[in-house]
């Protein structure tokens, strides 16, 4: 018998192995019915296997998504399926339909996800599967799913009756309602914020773009006709849209602010995402001129340069650097990534052997997702990278928390100046003990911020005067301006400059009512057509909600009042997840940070927070860690005190006491007056 030579086993081998990578091939790319589409259990981590990658395939990506805290990366590819990794890209599970997934989404809270599909299924599920539903319908385009995943918003195109709609749903499947519309080119759910929630999108008509915007009941807002939507902003108070080359900047009510004319037509507009007055600009440049601007909406542009045609671009969580890549730079499929800091300088720069497609953001410190023409998806950690810049281009975030200390020599006054996104930020100085605190906090207030808080004046001029005569007994306050104070162009500056005065001088509980004067004679208006009637009556929170602002390198506590919707209560647990809700918004509190409950009794109040709290605490406890720990406890401690009399407050997680590792504060607090907000040192 002839004897079977070795290398026939080899081939025999591959054969098999070959026939069984087709079959499975061919299973995958079966078509399964819309509604009952396949899902992939979860691997056993015990089985090896870490990374997802595509056998026998390459796959193209057409969505790529990422919640804020990167505890899930959600894609869609050609292969009629969805997929979702966590943090090692290993795979959770996936889902596959009949017909293309061309939308897929994944919360920002990281614990739901939605998708569209060519043969019209709308499919939501929680990220543990315990909850889902679909919809079926016309093809869908387009979805858009709320930070927080109560809303859904899918565009659905009608070829037949040569129709198309905008549907809006909740987090439980109810369709609330159906709008027709023209093609949608984007969409956009802005905000979990209700008060500035809406519907934004670029639809055409008659072969020109319309940038609208509806509320969450359907009803049209504002749409301005040429124009395109091209960002929004993290929580929707900004808005960017471009007609040619013009780009027009919008708050969340569509009031113009700012407009500016470029040299080239805007391809990329993206909003830093702790400051909202800041944008980054990117368009096709012929030749070697400068194709990416960086404009403050204040100060107007702050910085150009050029980079590589069709490159992309995302910022790190905290807003300090700007991460992009080009292949195009390269003949092979590598591709170029660079670093540049907040003033457009290259702080470093490297390749990968990949040819990046997508370019995703999300709230992690120092992580970017990357897709690949191939299926390829890749984590980058910035960390290293930014480490082996220079000590002093690394910006460690300053936070000055809650204090109660003070001199007897000295007297402490709050200040309101303006951050970067012109929210209005209270400042506690130091004034000489013997002066008229009144007089002398105006003072301070013209005399502006102290440098390097990051804050900026509200009050333009440093010649202008305040003369203060106050009546103890009436609680009647006279401030008489100078005429170039109440004279002030612009009603921006002018509001901003008003609600400044009066917000310093509410500070003062025996402040009972204000009157502005200019020659001793009350006015009747302030600044540019800012109309009042007097007296006024100084400015305290009802319901006060303490949340934290970034400005610069520097975090800051500011007062809000408290948001309600139609005929919700105002109680203690309310205001809490609002505070915690603005706290998400931090590149590192968790987006699935949670109040389970309060537990109030007469002594004290028991905040209890779900487990992910903890991530608040690494274990190497540095500068930052610390600040950044003190600042998040500041938001809840103040909430709870502001809203209450009890004497005392304390943190539990999934409802046990825990001690956070050495060096980082007490997570129990008691009552002490006076503190001081943002106090100056």
């Amino acid at each position: 018998m002839k004897k079977i030579q070795p290398f026939y086993y080899i081939i025999g081998l591959a054969a098999v192995f070959m026939l069984a990578g087709i079959y499975l091939f061919i299973m995958q790319s079966m078509p399964a019915p819309e509604t009952t589409g396949v899902t992939v259990e979860p691997h056993d981590p015990d089985q090896g296997g870490a990374l997802y990658d595509f056998w026998f395939s390459s796959a193209e990506i057409y969505d790529l998504s990422v919640d804020h805290n990167m505890t899930g990366i959600l894609f869609s590819t050609d292969e009629n399926k969805i997929s979702l990794l966590d943090q090692e890209r290993r795979l959770r599970w996936d889902r596959s339909f009949s017909t293309a997934p061309k939308q897929a989404k994944i919360s920002s809270c990281g614990n739901f996800v939605v998708a569209g599909t060519e043969g019209g299924l709308i499919y939501f599920s929680s990220t543990d599967r315990e909850h889902s539903w679909e919809n079926e319908g016309l093809p869908v385009n387009l979805v858009a799913l709320a930070p927080n995943a109560n809303w859904i918003a899918a565009a659905r195109t009608d070829e037949d009756e040569g129709k198309n709609y905008i549907e809006f749903f909740s987090r439980y499947g109810e369709k609330k309602w159906s709008l027709e519309s023209g093609p949608v080119k984007n969409l956009y759910l802005s905000s979990e914020y209700l008060e500035q929630a809406n519907i934004l999108f670029t639809m055409m008509q008659d072969e020109k773009p319309v940038f609208t915007a509806v509320n969450l009941d359907g009803e049209e807002l504002w749409a301005y006709e040429g124009k395109h939507l091209a960002a929004v902003s993290r929580h929707g108070s900004r808005v960017a849209a471009v007609e040619g080359d013009s780009l027009t900047v919008y708050d969340s009510q569509g009031q113009a602010l700012w407009e500016n004319e470029l040299p080239f037509e805007p391809k990329t507009v993206i909003f830093n995402p702790q400051n909202y007055n800041r944008l980054l600009v990117y368009g096709n440049q012929e030749g070697a001129d400068e194709n990416l601007y960086y404009y403050d909406l204040t100060d107007d542009l702050l910085w150009q340069k050029r980079v590589a045609d069709g490159s992309l671009f995302s910022f790190t969580a905290d807003g300090q650097y700007l991460v992009c890549s080009s292949w195009r730079h390269y003949r092979e499929d590598y591709t170029q990534m660079k670093i540049l800091d907040r003033q457009g300088l290259e702080v470093n720069s490297w390749e990968v052997a990949m040819r990046v497609e997508k370019l995703v953001k999300s709230g992690h410190p120092h992580l970017v997702v990357v897709g690949g023409e191939d299926g390829y998806i890749d984590l980058i950690d910035l960390e290293p990278l930014l480490a082996e810049t220079e000590n002093d281009m690394i910006v460690v975030p300053i936070y000055n928390p809650v204090s109660t200390e003070q001199r007897t020599e000295e007297k402490k006054v709050t200040l309101f100046f303006i951050d970067e996104n012109s929210n209005l930020v209270p400042v506690t100085r130091s004034v000489n003990a013997a002066e008229d605190p009144i007089q002398a906090a105006l003072e301070e207030l013209i005399r502006g911020p102290a440098r390097g808080s990051a804050l900026y004046r509200t009050i333009p001029e440093k010649d202008v005067t305040i003369n203060v005569d106050f009546s103890k007994e009436e609680g009647r306050l006279r401030l008489d301006l100078s005429p170039e104070l109440a004279e002030l162009s612009g009603a921006a500056q002018s509001r901003t400059a008003l609600d400044s005065l009066l917000l310093t001088v509410s500070a003062f509980s025996e402040v009972e009512e204000i009157i502005l004067t200019v020659g001793e004679e009350p006015l009747e208006i302030f600044g540019e057509e800012l109309a009042f009637e007097q007296p006024l009556s100084p400015y305290r929170w009802d319901k006060p909600i303490y949340i934290p602002v970034m400005s610069g390198n520097r975090y800051y506590l500011k007062v809000r009042e408290a948001t309600l919707e139609n005929d919700e209560e105002a109680d203690l647990q309310h205001l809490v997840e609002q505070a915690l809700l603005a706290c998400r918004s931090l590149p590192f509190v968790p987006s699935n940070l949670d109040l389970i409950e309060l537990r109030i009794s007469r002594e004290q109040i028991q905040i209890n927070l779900s487990d992910s709290f903890k991530q608040i605490f690494p274990d190497q406890a540095g500068e930052q860690e610390i600040l950044q720990s003190k600042l998040v406890l500041d938001v809840l401690f103040m909430t709870v005190f502001e809203n209450s009399r009890v004497q005392r407050v304390e943190i539990l997680v999934d409802g046990e006491e825990w001690l956070p590792p050495a060096n980082y504060p007490s997570l129990s607090r008691f009552r002490h007056r006076p503190y001081f907000i943002n106090p100056e040192q």
